[in-house]
């Protein structure tokens, strides 16, 4: 950067050389006959003009790296930083508008750096050296434009004041036009399905209306400001031309210097002409650099602990005591105390919304808990270094997503070294090693955008072997295989009672089947503990538990024309 703006010195130390240059033509070789100093004013235009090229084309290299190298930077950061927020920063922003922030917000950043900083400095600098030449020359003439200034000043600052809040708006407008887009484009099969298209793409021209009505509103506003600025740039040579002529007539000043005054207006009326697009452009920066900075700024609410304790054998014995969980002002989770031994398997079951979910992301540290401990082999999870607490967990997410990339790497994702004979292992008890052999390139066979291409119970069942293939101590299956069938699940189930041996799991699930052979089950409801035991302990209290296990196994009575089941 500062060699840059060196180079930008050395340009303008030549262009302010050139009009001494042109006015000791007009005096000494044209006025005053010194004909033999005229080549060698010629040679020395000449190469003050091959030196302007040169420090235009290295000036221009210079800064673009520094830009490019600048956003680089930036955007890596960001991308880095995006990795720290917690869950609850994702529930509360939409992807779209992130993904706006991330594109056209840095490569405004990146126009401003490559091109914004140095015409800021460089018509300043102009401005500034050429009144000094000028009073130097004739200071009647470097008042006349000072007298100029500050008219200029007070409209410039009145074209910032009206233009910024239009920058603002029209930039919240795009973020929002963007996500309105992905949303739309992520759903397509839903709202092909449902022939919504024509409501969507009336959501998406309102919206984009705004965006077109935002853009005329600022194309308004520079329109009645641009005339008045350039009225004041273009008046200003014929007021010097009126007055330099003047003072030449009544010999004041030399023709030549006049001349030399003409040629250094231009450095005077071309920053005047350019106030307006300068404006523009720190306003859409800095519009740019607040919203990008916003997600800089905010900061993980889930802390490292700066002194963190590890077990010296992680086994998975995890204790919830007295825990207490909100979203915001909404409680979820009302004083849960759970005691899971190592190698035992905790069911959770409850109404929708009831915080089954809220309990397992409790453990991952996801979320943090308002009050209580969640803790592992006796350490609080808090104190656990992040990044190895969460590689002994093995979480099927309720929302089974998939990356656009091969079957191998989607199941290896979390262990990347892992063998093609574990792979392959793990595929086989998820139930998932049929359909991938039955396709042409087997587990190179590249699955669509968050998995598409796949049916919901192939991407369950990839997701599962995904966490197998981890070898975790902890495994939380989170409606593991509520998009396959229950024979499907049944083989899934009888080939996980192998891999569950020794392994913590918690299992979350609505179905009977999935959670009957848990060493504990509990039920929730609203938030809190209403039931706890086992399969047999909880048919015979006949509550919540037995509630829907009638409900489940309805149809099943009334073909078998039993009456009761316990």
């Amino acid at each position: 950067m500062f060699t840059g703006l060196a180079v930008t010195l050395l340009l303008m130390t030549i262009r302010m050389v050139s009009p001494q240059i042109t006015g000791m033509v007009v005096d000494d070789v044209i006025m005053g006959g010194e004909l033999d100093l005229l080549p060698k004013l010629l040679i020395l235009m000449a190469a003050l003009t091959v030196g302007s090229g040169a420090s235009i084309y290295l000036r221009g290299l210079i800064f673009e790296k520094v830009s490019m190298e600048m956003v680089y930077n930036i955007r890596t950061r960001l991308f880095e930083h995006l990795h720290e927020l917690p869950f609850r920063f994702y529930d509360n922003h939409r992807i779209g508008e992130i993904m706006s922030r991330m594109t056209g917000d840095i490569e405004a950043i990146r126009n401003f750096i490559s091109s914004g900083i140095v015409t800021i400095i460089e018509q300043s600098l102009y401005y500034i050296g050429a009144m000094i030449m000028i009073c130097t020359i004739s200071p009647l003439l470097a008042v006349i434009l000072l007298l100029i200034t500050p008219v200029l000043a007070v409209v410039c600052y009145k074209y910032n004041r009206a233009i910024r809040p239009r920058f603002d708006r029209i930039r919240d407008q795009g973020a929002v036009l963007n996500a309105r887009a992905q949303e739309n484009i992520s759903g397509i099969r839903v709202v092909k399905a449902y022939a919504r298209e024509d409501y969507e793409k009336e959501r998406f021209a309102r919206e984009n209306n705004k965006h077109r009505d935002f853009g005329i509103d600022i194309s308004n506003t520079v329109a009645k400001f641009h005339p008045i600025i350039e009225f004041i740039a273009s008046i200003i040579p014929a007021v010097m031309l009126l007055v330099g002529g003047l003072l030449a007539v009544q010999g004041i000043i030399t023709p030549g210097e006049v001349v030399k005054v003409f040629g250094y207006l231009w450095m005077i009326s071309d920053p005047m002409r350019m106030v307006a697009n300068i404006l523009n452009m720190i306003s859409q920066t800095a519009s740019s650099g607040e919203r990008l900075f916003y997600y800089t700024d905010i900061g993980s609410e889930i802390k490292e602990d700066p002194n963190p304790q590890y077990p010296k054998e992680f086994t998975g014995h995890v204790r919830f005591d007295h825990v207490n969980f909100s979203y915001g002002d909404e409680p979820v989770l009302t004083d849960i105390n759970i005691d899971v031994p190592a190698g035992h398997t905790l069911a959770i079951m409850g109404a929708t919304g009831s915080g089954k979910t809220s309990v397992v992301n409790l453990l991952g540290r996801f979320y943090e808990c308002q009050s209580g401990v969640v803790s592992i082999d006796g350490i609080d999870v808090k104190k656990y270094p992040m990044k190895a607490l969460r590689r002994n967990l093995g979480y099927v997410m309720q929302e089974t997503f998939l990356f656009s990339d091969t079957l191998r790497d989607n199941i290896a994702f979390g262990r990347p070294d892992a063998s093609q004979e574990a792979i392959e292992q793990a595929a086989d008890i998820a139930q998932a090693t049929e359909y991938i052999s039955g396709m042409d390139l087997g587990y190179d066979t590249i699955v669509g955008e968050r998995g598409m291409g796949l049916s919901g119970g192939q991407k369950q069942r990839a997701a599962i072997a995904r966490a197998i293939v981890l070898d975790p101590k902890i495994l939380i299956l989170d409606d593991a295989t509520s998009a396959v069938d229950l024979e499907t699940e049944s083989a899934i189930q009888q080939g996980l009672k192998k891999v569950l041996k020794g392994r913590t799991t918690f299992i979350i699930s609505h179905r009977i089947s999935a959670v009957k052979d848990a060493d504990e089950i509990i039920v929730l409801d609203a938030g809190r503990i209403a039931e706890r035991g086992t399969h047999e302990t909880l048919m015979k209290e006949k509550g919540l538990y037995y509630g829907i296990f009638m409900d489940q196994y309805r149809d099943y009575q009334s073909v078998l024309g039993a009456k009761e089941v316990g």
